[in-house]
């Protein structure tokens, strides 16, 4: 992916320097690196050299899910990256094949393959796999014991030119930087450098959701029709308890269990078990039940999906671009996170590719305005689900009830019609837009499931 130029050390600027070295971060060290003679990862954390979690990730105890559409970025940015982890020991899975969709009400969708794949493993082994190909890079470093305190200003052109950081023995350091990439996760250091700068913070969007989870690992798991995953949803919205099993290395099986508000999981591995049992479906304790636990049942807390519109700060300063969850934070039950992050870097990789000498002056609008285009989509397929519970909180779409139908009925449709589940998959394996679905043939179905249901429920009063 390397840009020819008429001189190998003719580059955008000397230095670029990642705040975060997890999905996001490691994904956007590869973009920049063909375009910055060094490129410099510092995160908070001891980086460790196995697949095990780390502090500054307390959801790295819990599943996480790659999807098919994050999976194509990644390979985009490191080709052959599916194979890694596999060799690393993850577990191939075909999305429309090897999981079993649990919804309320529903018979099972079809069973077929899509020539695409992706992969069941822990968030640890994807990290370590991904640092990995990373430290290959001639150009790039990575310094774990990091902790970066702020984003240094130019004094007459308010630009990012540098960050401050407390390195591993405790020292404070300044760093000279031509483009500071925030993938910190929770985006306060962009944020505070914008309320220094005297500019306006990002208009928000938010839902709260109040997720509770618990997860485990599990040494095996017998699930039903030689399924690799299996998916619980809740019966919604009198109901919000449901569960995921999915497959981590080693032949080990990750497990979470979900709740929300008052109706959180427990941590003890009887209560843990039972909570399981009294899920609508057996599927997931029947799996788990003979099976030993490996680990601690570990909490989290998940309070709300958070989008920041970077993209309509005016006169955003230059040298500085948010990314990942800096920018959009997802209800991690539907699995985007990792996903959105790899197709931003490969964004961000695609507008480098253009190589204009005073492309970093433009370069955080575009990527801004972009990433909101790519956003839209994962965000409208998490955000509409998530308002089926009236105790959640956030502008709710006038039209709610109808798209909360419209969703209803075209599940409906693809347990009976195969090209409609695939293309159901695709889009919400981030392959194809959202838009697809609103393709007439298909609203004129899912009009005739609404008007079917309507005269059945007539007939049944």
């Amino acid at each position: 992916m390397r840009r020819q130029t008429a001189s190998e050390n003719y580059y955008l600027g000397e230095r670029a320097i990642i705040v975060g070295g997890g999905v996001g971060g490691l994904s956007a060290a590869r973009a920049v690196s063909d375009y910055f003679a060094e490129v410099l990862i510092l995160d908070r954390d001891q980086l460790p050299d196995s697949a095990t979690p780390r502090p500054g990730v307390p959801q790295g105890k819990h599943p996480h899910g790659l999807l098919v559409g994050g999976l194509k970025a990644l390979e985009r940015l490191f080709p052959g990256f599916g194979r890694e982890l596999r060799q690393a020991g993850a577990s191939p899975i075909y999305a429309g094949f090897d999981v079993l969709y649990e919804i309320p009400g529903l018979d099972p969708w079809p069973r077929i393959k899509f020539v695409e794949q992706t992969y069941g493993m822990s968030r640890p082994l994807i990290e370590l796999t991904l640092r990995r190909q990373v430290e290959h890079l001639p150009n790039v470093k990575v310094r774990g014991g990091c902790r970066v305190l702020n984003i240094i200003a130019g004094a007459n052109t308010g630009a990012a030119i540098g960050i401050c950081d407390r390195t591993r023995d405790g020292k404070m350091e300044i760093l000279q930087s031509d483009l500071i990439i925030d993938a910190s996760g929770n985006g306060s250091l962009t944020l505070d450098f914008l309320k220094e700068a005297g500019r306006t913070p990002p208009e928000e969007t938010s839902i709260v959701v109040n997720m509770r989870y618990a997860s485990s690992l599990f040494d095996r798991a017998d699930l039903k029709d030689n399924y690799k995953i299996a998916y619980t949803l809740p019966d919604a919205p009198g109901e919000s308890r449901g569960g995921l099993i999915i497959p981590a290395e080693n032949d080990s099986y990750q497990v979470v269990l979900i709740g929300r508000g008052d109706d959180v999981p427990p941590t003890d591995e009887t209560g843990y078990r039972r909570y399981a049992q009294e899920l609508w479906s057996p599927t997931i304790y029947n799996a788990i039940k003979d099976a030993k636990c490996l680990t601690e049942i570990t909490p989290y807390s998940f309070t709300q999906n958070r989008w920041r519109h970077f993209a309509q700060v005016a006169d955003f300063p230059r040298g500085l671009l948010p990314i990942g969850d800096a920018i959009c934070r997802f209800n991690p039950v539907y699995g985007q996170g990792m996903s959105v992050a790899a197709r931003e870097a490969v964004l961000l990789h695609g507008l480098l590719g253009r190589f204009d000498r005073d492309l970093l002056s433009t370069l955080a609008s575009e990527f801004l305005t972009e990433a909101e285009h790519l956003i839209a989509d994962p965000w409208a397929m998490s955000a509409i689900p998530d308002f089926i519970y009236p105790e959640t909180t956030g502008v709710r779409p006038e039209d709610l009830e109808k798209r909360l139908n419209f969703q209803k009925r075209l599940s409906q449709l693809a347990t009976r019609d195969e090209a409609v589940f695939q293309l159901l998959m695709e889009v919400r394996h981030l392959l194809k837009p959202l838009s697809v679905l609103d393709d007439p043939s298909i609203v004129r179905r899912i009009e005739e499931e609404i008007a079917l249901s309507s005269e059945l429920s007539l007939s049944r009063g």
